[in-house]
């Protein structure tokens, strides 16, 4: 299990910030290449971290596990 550990500070601005692009913006990337790590890393760990909401998202049961790590 080889996950870089920049979607991990993605994943970690994401849950802070409650949206793909405002993380983006945060991190100085573009929302796609958000989506892409963050779709790489639920992948790679088998399960899904946020929930898609009207205005951004919101973790999971297993994202808030992660993000209290």
């Amino acid at each position: 299990m080889n996950i870089d550990l920049e979607y991990y500070r993605i994943f970690y601005h994401v849950a802070k910030a409650g949206s793909f692009t405002q993380a983006g913006e945060e991190l100085c990337i573009s929302q796609p290449a958000v989506s892409q790590a963050m779709k790489l890393l639920e992948n790679s760990l088998g399960s899904k971290l946020f929930v898609r909401i009207p205005k951004g998202v919101r973790l999971t049961p297993e994202g808030e596990v992660l993000f209290g790590y």
